[in-house]
């Protein structure tokens, strides 16, 4: 089974992936993906962290991912300028592990700000809260936003690998580049229907198509030495205080000529 992480990162891919069905592999596309979701059998595309809780069962392809450079769909809301705040909770509004993450490690390091408490629900005492996706690219009403892969940028000098194609330890090269192939035609076939897609995406959203248009356009597939270094640099700066743990290093699943 193929499973791939809902996201808007991944939307060109999922709305291609029907158009690509592969009678001998089951596709499947969920909301919130965790690692808990796969079996050791599975191929998934996860939101980078979750690796952390795979190595036993799993490598990652250094071919294929997702990631965007200098802006992104990953921001820091709050009411007056982060410059002006030193200690606030921090609500993680229904983001990924990826976007957990990327706070964790822009947060104070870059905004100079003390997070007290990092919190998942809404409990009315955060002044600081993380969203992604369309609700990163929705306009304030009130307060600030901040683009937090534009941040990591300034700060690292390093994309944001958002997604990694996680690969069962003991399945074939071949199986994994069939996989991949599907993955990179259905995220053509995608783009091909970017206007349609976009369209599906603006609706009941106060968001300019020419944003969203500008940042979809940023997400790249293909895995660099650049990109899989940024993706463990990732790790090693965000996890502190997260429930991934910090490990040796991505297990990167090398080829057999």
């Amino acid at each position: 089974m193929l499973i791939i992480d809902r996201a808007l990162e991944t939307a060109f891919l999922t709305a291609g992936v029907a158009e690509r069905t592969d009678p001998n592999l089951d596709v499947t596309i969920r909301e919130h993906l965790r690692a808990a979701d796969i079996g050791p059998d599975d191929f998934a595309l996860i939101s980078t962290p979750e690796i952390t809780h795979l190595i036993e069962t799993h490598q990652v392809d250094p071919a294929f991912g997702i990631w965007s450079s200098e802006t992104g769909a990953i921001a820091m809301r709050s009411p007056v300028r982060p410059d002006e705040i030193g200690e606030a909770s921090i609500l993680l509004y229904g983001v990924s592990a990826a976007a957990e993450l990327l706070a964790r490690a822009t947060v104070w390091p870059f905004y100079g700000i003390k997070a007290t408490r990092w919190v998942t629900e809404p409990d009315g005492t955060s002044s600081i809260t993380i969203v992604e996706g369309l609700d990163a690219l929705e306009p304030v009403e009130a307060g600030f936003s901040e683009d937090l892969v534009r941040a990591w940028y300034i700060l690292t000098e390093q994309p944001v690998v958002t997604h990694l194609f996680a690969v069962p330890r003991d399945v074939s090269s071949d199986a994994v580049e069939h996989v991949r192939n599907l993955l990179r035609s259905a995220a053509a076939a995608g783009y091909v229907q970017r206007r349609d897609l976009r369209k599906a995406l603006l609706v009941d959203r106060d968001i300019e198509s020419e944003r969203l248009a500008e940042t979809m356009s940023k997400f790249q597939l293909e895995l660099d030495a650049v990109a899989r270094d940024a993706a463990y640099s990732l790790l090693a700066r965000g996890v502190g205080g997260s429930s991934y743990p910090l490990i040796r290093e991505i297990p990167w699943r090398v080829f057999e000529e």
